[in-house]
């Protein structure tokens, strides 16, 4: 499950090229990558499209595994580009997370995560696994996220990991979550990109965005580090499926990750 166009194409490059699917609303591709039946499915943005489209796939057909894939906000001193598997995530409010009230917790499967954090990649920055917290809004300000990495002890933080795992805990299918670092956390956002989640904030964020033209360098940082971020995605999927494909006698040979599998 990916949220952005740019994150599934980032998935979506190493799958063997097939015509686009439909599966009851969402648009994805679907294919085989040596032994794995491979669904990608993008989503849409934030946790409430997660939630329903995850739901949509996975009430009619069982799953070997759910995986929440694409970008993610450093809460920690995490390098841009490099790769998180998530071993839990957080699911709420801002200032609830900040708060003594107990979150709602959703564990990734641990057969999953040990063979993710046993991939081995080439490049300067090693896998790392750890806690995620999903939100409803955009951290825009670098304080934000330091804050709420320090309160937590989460590691990255994305918009749909949490909604995902939830729905894949009510039908009782394997969870994880593989993100790569996009925006470090001592960087602020260029602008607030939480106007553009709905459409009647989209004037707002125009103005916003044509108002302050400095920010045009912010979208140029954000550019690159997406592509790199991609680019490691890509790298990961491609040993990933490689290693599936290898492990015959494993209990998780026969992924079709959603990243998705019946």
């Amino acid at each position: 499950m990916t949220a952005t166009k740019v994150e599934f194409n980032a998935v979506g490059r190493i799958l063997s090229r097939v015509p686009s699917v439909s599966r009851r609303g969402p648009a994805g591709l679907e294919s085989q990558v040596m032994s794995s039946h491979v669904l990608l499915i993008q989503t849409g943005i934030g946790p409430e499209k997660a939630r329903s489209i995850t739901r949509k796939v996975l009430e009619s057909e069982s799953w070997d595994v759910v995986i929440s894939t694409g970008f993610a906000g450093a809460l920690n001193h995490s390098p841009i580009g490099s790769l998180v598997i998530g071993q839990e995530v957080l699911l709420g409010q801002y200032a609830d997370l900040l708060s003594d009230s107990e979150p709602q917790r959703i564990a990734c499967h641990p057969e999953w995560v040990h063979t993710s954090l046993n991939i081995k990649l080439t490049g300067p920055y090693p896998l790392q696994g750890g806690r995620f917290v999903t939100m409803d809004r955009v951290l825009t300000q670098a304080s934000q996220k330091q804050i709420l990495g320090k309160r937590t002890g989460a590691v990255a933080v994305d918009m749909e990991s949490g909604a995902i795992g939830q729905v894949a805990q009510q039908y009782g299918i394997p969870f994880l979550i593989v993100r790569a670092i996009s925006d470090s956390v001592n960087e602020d956002l260029p602008v607030d990109f939480n106007l553009f989640l709905k459409p009647s904030g989209w004037v707002g964020g125009v103005g916003q965005v044509l108002s302050t033209p400095q920010c045009w360098k912010g979208f140029w940082r954000l550019y690159r580090n997406s592509i790199q971020a991609g680019l490691q995605l890509s790298r990961f999927f491609e040993k990933f499926f490689a290693t599936v494909h290898s492990m015959s006698t494993s209990p998780i040979a026969t992924l079709k990750p959603g990243v998705l599998n019946p």
